[in-house]
């Protein structure tokens, strides 16, 4: 009994022991994690080489590999990691990394190739190699290289690193379809085959003529080129199955127009899919006239104005388009100087012409044109779309060449060449498909169309929230995901493979792969905040696979598998690299900026308000260090609408293009409201003001900010709203505005050296949304014009521009200077030479972006 209790009071000495150890641990460990967080700081400018962004590349096959890469400010990394483990290669300087299977890893380290053995671990490096590809099978690299001489050297490696079969002096090459055999031109005037198989096999195509060679083209069992002769060119086609070397020769055909040559450029030549035909270039023979210009001549009737036609060139002699028909030795010319432009179906049954120029001169933007439809085979052309506008959803072929699809007044159309019918077939959908919230004057763009079926069956059309499958003839429309319900906007993450084409005159279709295949598709409510990804396929519809309060996007899926990368991210949580396997399971690759966790970082809430009976909300950011005694300046950048930025993390850098950074801002003590702004028309900065001003105030009923400290920023559009809300009001503190339109009287009348193009549309049908020219309504020019309205700016501003902006001319900057310094009010203007519209020089970006620092400093800290 004795012996019972001593052993019982030890229990209870060990229980108590053991009780108040773990009490004194559990204390510690409460006051060592409270520490930490009074420890954490803000990040101080020191530390911003520490953060590195993430952009997702690519993904292997089966998803057994990805890559990635981290851009920091002074250098880049590229790795390859396992996606079912902890292996890891890394690639400093690393680029255009591709991954060959499952078992070998490619990138460039400046001029040298790396080939990288996922498996074993070995590594070869190529020097000085300009190219690179892989046969179809995987087995076989060929490296493309410069010799001393300047000739490009072709050489083909086996998985070992062995050289299997080379050639020198190569001047341009081609896979065949299914990458087993290069076709390539060797010393200007031979073409060779070479086989990646077997013995290697070259043979040479007995070219009999003598002229440089060019151009390659390779499908299926037909190589075609062209040979340059120092006259008018000459086009041939090889059949490899039968070994015969067939000849066009425009000097022998009747009908080949006698001012023109067989043209040349980067894939000028493309096969048709029956091998039938072959289309190329015709190049205009313009005498190259003196270069000497004596005197500029601006023609108010000219259908090109100067600008252009000096950057661009005369369109109309721009090169043409014309089709061989190889078996009959035929030819037609399908575009010619009235309708210059041409896109050809992938089945090459029919060809849409249009001149762009056609309704010069215009005032709108991208005029309307006439486009017309020719049959390849018989070369009978109609009018197709009359007056069709430019600014339209491009027409687009469906993938067998049955059917075109366009837009006209806010409906998606097919046209059926076969019967040549047009049809509606979004008009009873119940639904819009054009943009309810677009505010500008001109056409009304459709929220999209994701493309067709592989089978010309079905399009794929987007409405606000939804994908509609919808029949060719409009008679069966099917909305695959139900996302009105809850106001969530679904759209094709994965599912669409582009049809590739080899040549700009070929249609590239946007075509879904089948009905039958799983599919991934974004989400977002923008109401909420959350995003994520669903799956589709026929049998259970949508369902979810990521639903979170965060950022998802950038998705890259494995090619023959379910599998897909993509980026998650918050405000106050870098981006992190997520994979997906075909099971189902969600892991996380990679983690950026793991140094984040050590300093105090803000936080982001919505803000509400409501203007003219509209709600809307902004984007509030906290500063890091918030203490809910302290009343805070805040900070106001504006834009339009800018709900994207809700869960965007931002590095903490001094380089930024604009010269504002959200973090960094932040970390200074400053709230930061990004409001979304809604506009009436000829009422742009009056626009600006009221929304600006109700979410300012909606922000002071509820957020301790200072009144009396508030700043203002913009840039580009951005900088013209800045600019005009401080003639308006005298609630901020201080401002900035960089490259801002100031003057619109001024600026109407000047052309866009980016594009050398009038203004009008800038004005008159988008972003500053007057709607009409300034001579039908100069009083709304006049009234947007915040030079003109300078006598009333009570804010200190700090303006800045780059003195090669080509898209807001440096002297919108300068007027509203001069205007400023006649009135005596308090202005400074940063002029960089040699920048544009943004900042790319870095020693630029950091001295603007500290001398905005310093401006908010002086007007808003205390």
């Amino acid at each position: 009994m004795m012996v019972t209790r001593i052993v019982q009071r030890e229990k209870k000495l060990r229980h108590s022991f053991f009780f108040r150890l773990a009490t004194y641990c559990f204390l510690l460990i409460g006051f060592l994690s409270i520490g930490q967080v009074l420890q954490k700081k803000t990040v101080p400018e020191e530390d911003y080489h520490l953060w590195s962004a993430m952009l997702s590349h690519c993904i292997s096959d089966r998803g057994g590999w990805a890559s990635y890469s981290l851009q920091y400010d002074t250098a880049d990394t590229l790795f390859a990691i396992a996606t079912k483990s902890s292996k890891k290669y890394a690639f400093p300087h690393g680029t255009n990394g591709v991954f060959n299977g499952e078992n070998w890893f490619v990138c460039k380290q400046n001029d040298t190739l790396v080939v990288q053995d996922l498996r074993s671990g070995k590594v070869n490096y190529f020097p000085k190699i300009s190219s690179y590809s892989f046969s179809g099978d995987g087995n076989y690299l060929l490296l493309i290289s410069d010799d001393q001489s300047g000739n490009q050297r072709l050489t083909v490696k086996n998985r070992l690193g062995v050289t299997v079969t080379s050639a020198d002096n190569v001047n341009e090459w081609i896979w065949n379809t299914r990458k087993d055999a290069i076709a390539y031109v060797t010393g200007k005037e031979k073409v060779q085959v070479l086989e990646i198989f077997g013995n290697y096999a070259k043979k040479e195509i007995p070219v009999l003529t003598e002229g440089e060679i060019k151009n390659l083209s390779w499908l299926n069992q037909t190589i075609a080129f062209v040979q340059n002769n120092g006259l008018r060119g000459k086009l041939y086609a090889y059949r490899l199955t039968t070994g015969k070397l067939l000849l066009f020769d425009p000097e022998s055909c009747s009908n080949f127009p006698k001012d023109m040559s067989i043209g040349g450029g980067f894939s000028s030549v493309t096969i048709s899919n029956d091998e039938k035909r072959i289309f190329f270039r015709l190049k205009e023979n313009v005498l190259n006239e003196d270069t000497a210009e004596v005197v500029q001549v601006w023609n108010g009737n000219d259908k090109q104005i100067y600008p252009h036609s000096k950057m661009y060139g005369d369109v109309s002699l721009q090169d043409k388009i014309a089709v061989w028909f190889v078996a009959s030795g035929r030819f037609l010319q399908i575009s010619n100087r009235e309708e210059p432009s041409a896109l050809i179906g992938r089945s090459a049954a029919y060809a849409l012409t249009w001149n762009e120029f056609e309704s010069e001169p215009h005032f709108d933007g991208i005029g309307s044109r006439d486009i017309y439809v020719t049959a390849v085979q018989t070369g009978t052309k109609r009018l197709l779309l009359k007056g069709y506008p430019g600014t339209g959803m491009e027409p687009a072929f469906s993938p067998k060449g049955n059917y075109l699809s366009y837009s006209v007044n806010g409906d998606w159309w097919v046209y059926d060449f076969k019967k040549e019918e047009h049809r509606n077939i979004t008009q009873d959908m119940g639904v819009p498909v054009r943009d309810i919230d677009y505010d500008r004057a001109g056409q009304v763009p459709l929220y999209g169309i994701a493309g067709w079926s592989i089978d010309d069956n079905s399009l794929f059309i987007y409405d606000q929230f939804d994908i509609w499958m919808i029949s060719v003839d409009g008679k069966t429309k099917k909305r695959l995901t139900k996302g009105r319900e809850n106001k969530t906007t679904f759209r094709f993450a994965t599912a669409q493979r582009r049809l590739s084409s080899k040549s700009d005159y070929m249609d590239r279709t946007n075509a879904i792969i089948t009905n039958s295949a799983h599919w991934i598709l974004s989400a977002q409510n923008a109401a909420t905040g959350y995003s994520g990804f669903y799956s589709y396929d026929s049998i259970t519809s949508v369902n979810p696979i990521v639903w979170e309060y965060n950022r998802a996007d950038r998705v890259v899926k494995a090619k023959n598998s379910n599998a897909f990368t993509f980026i998650s991210q918050q405000f106050d949580e870098p981006p992190k690299l997520m994979f997906h396997d075909s099971s189902g399971k969600l892991n996380e690759l990679h983690q950026s900026n793991p140094q984040h966790m050590n300093y105090l970082w803000a936080k982001v809430e919505k803000v509400s308000y409501v203007v003219d009976g509209k709600p809307l909300s902004g984007i509030l950011i906290y500063p890091a260090d918030f203490d809910p005694t302290i009343k805070y300046p805040m900070i106001v950048s504006i834009y339009e609408r800018q709900g994207g930025s809700l869960h965007r993390y931002v590095n903490p850098t001094l380089l930024n293009e604009n010269g504002i950074n959200f973090s960094v801002l932040s970390s200074k003590g400053y709230f930061i409201l990004l409001p979304d702004i809604v506009y009436e028309m000829r009422q742009t900065g009056a626009s600006a003001k009221k929304c600006v001003l109700a979410a300012v105030d909606a922000v002071l009923l509820k957020y301790i900010v200072d009144p009396n400290r508030i700043g203002l920023t913009g840039h580009s559009f951005g900088g013209f709203e800045t600019d005009y809300i401080i003639t308006k009001t005298n609630r901020f503190a201080a401002a900035v505005a960089g490259g801002a339109i100031t003057h619109l009287v001024s600026s109407y009348l000047n052309y866009n050296s980016n594009y050398a193009t009038s203004e009008f549309y800038r004005y008159e049908m988008d972003q500053e949304r007057i709607g009409v020219s300034l001579f039908e309504d100069t009083i709304s020019y006049l009234n947007n014009s915040p030079v003109l309205l300078a006598q009333k700016v009570t804010t200190p501003l700090l303006a800045w521009t780059g003195e090669e902006d080509k898209q807001v001319h440096y002297f919108q900057s300068i007027e509203f200077y001069f205007a400023l310094r006649r009135l005596k009010k308090e202005h400074t203007l940063l002029i960089y030479p040699a920048e544009s519209h943004t900042i790319i020089d870095k020693k630029n970006q950091a001295d603007l972006t500290k001398r905005i620092e310093a401006w908010f400093a002086k007007y808003l800290q205390p």
